[in-house]
C-alpha cells in the first residue's frame, strides 16, 4: 500500500535519521542552484563585454 505525502513528512520529521537525510538532502540542491545561478550569471557578464 502507497503512504500518502502527510504520512512520508510525518515519518521523516519522527526519525532523526531520515531527518537528516532529507535535510542533507534539501541543502545540497539548494546551495548546487546558488552556484548554478552564479556561473549562469558569470557567463552572461563575459559573453555581453567580450
Amino acid at each position: 500500500m502507497r503512504k500518502s505525502i502527510e504520512d512520508r513528512l510525518e515519518d521523516i520529521r519522527e526519525d532523526p535519521k531520515k531527518l537528516k537525510r532529507a535535510f542533507t538532502a534539501i541543502w545540497v540542491v539548494a546551495y548546487a542552484m546558488l552556484m548554478l545561478g552564479a556561473f549562469i550569471i558569470i557567463a552572461v557578464i563575459f559573453t555581453e563585454r567580450f
